[in-house]
C-alpha cells in the first residue's frame, strides 16, 4: 500500500509539472464559426483568416487561411501575451493542412516570432517556410540592419494531408529546430549561422531576438504563385518539447 501511494503522488507530481510547462494552447473548438480566431489572436495581412468545419485534425473546428501573391496579401494570426519567455526559449507545436505549396521560385513563410535583439540596435525575425520545388527552409531577416539568411533542406512540405509541424526556438543559443512528423529535420536545425546571406550586414550571423511574439500562417514574398489554402488546429506552445498526439 505504501509502495502503491508514493507512484500515486509520484504521477500526480509529474503530471502537474507537465502541464505547467504549457504556455498555451487553442484547439479552436470555442472560436465562432465564420469568424476570426478571437483574443489573444490578432491577425495581420490582407488574407483570409477565419474559423470553418470544413477540415480539422481534432474536434469539428480549424482556421482556415487564404493568403494572396505577396507580402501585404499574407494571412497570419499570431499572440504576444505569453511573452517574454522564460530562459528566452519554447517549443511549439501545431498541425496543417496545405492544398497546393506555391510553386518553384516562390519564397514562403508558416511560423515565425520576432523582437528586438539584445544589447543591439536592431530587431530580427526567425522563420520556418520553404522555397525550391516546395522544400522545407530556415529563413533569418533583420530589421535596422540589412539581412536576409536562409538555411535549405530537401524535405518537402506534405500536400492534401494533415501533418505535424513542431519547433524550438533558443534565443539564448541562436538555435532553431523543426520537426515534420516527429521526425528532426537535421539540414535545417541553425546554429548562429546559416548557408548564406543577402544585404549581409552582420557578418552572416543569426542574431536571434528577445522573443515578443508568435505568428503561423501563411506568406508568399514574390507574385506569380497565385492564393494558398491551408488550415491549422490544435495549436500549443510550451517550455518544453511536446509529445504529439
Amino acid at each position: 500500500m505504501k509502495n502503491y501511494f508514493l507512484f500515486i503522488v509520484c504521477t500526480f507530481l509529474w503530471c502537474s509539472c507537465t502541464n505547467n510547462t504549457i504556455l498555451f494552447e487553442d484547439d479552436f473548438e470555442n472560436q465562432s464559426i465564420g469568424k476570426l480566431p478571437g483574443h489573444p489572436w490578432e491577425k495581420t495581412g490582407n488574407g483570409s483568416v477565419v474559423v470553418d468545419t470544413l477540415r480539422a485534425f481534432s474536434g469539428k473546428k480549424s482556421v482556415h487561411f487564404t493568403s494572396g501573391e505577396g507580402y501585404k496579401n499574407r494571412a497570419f494570426i499570431g499572440i504576444d501575451h505569453i511573452f517574454p519567455v522564460q530562459e528566452n526559449r519554447f517549443y511549439g507545436r501545431l498541425k496543417m493542412y496545405v492544398e497546393e505549396a506555391p510553386r518553384d521560385g516562390i519564397h514562403w513563410t508558416m511560423i515565425q516570432s520576432s523582437g528586438k535583439v539584445k544589447d543591439h540596435d536592431f530587431s530580427s525575425e526567425i522563420r520556418y517556410g520553404g522555397q525550391h520545388q516546395k522544400r522545407l527552409m530556415a529563413n533569418y531577416e533583420t530589421q535596422g540592419v540589412k539581412s536576409d539568411c536562409w538555411q535549405h533542406s530537401q524535405t518537402k512540405i506534405p500536400e492534401e494531408k494533415w501533418f505535424t509541424l513542431q519547433w524550438m526556438f533558443d534565443g539564448e543559443k541562436d538555435t532553431m529546430k523543426l520537426w515534420l512528423n516527429n521526425v528532426l529535420i537535421e539540414s535545417i536545425i541553425v546554429v548562429d549561422q546559416g548557408e548564406g546571406c543577402v544585404s549581409n550586414e552582420i557578418d552572416g550571423k543569426w542574431k536571434f531576438p528577445v522573443f515578443e511574439n508568435m505568428l503561423i500562417g501563411w506568406v508568399d514574398y514574390q507574385t506569380g504563385g497565385g492564393t494558398r489554402s491551408i488550415w491549422i488546429d490544435d495549436v500549443v506552445l510550451s517550455e518544453r518539447m511536446i509529445s504529439d498526439k
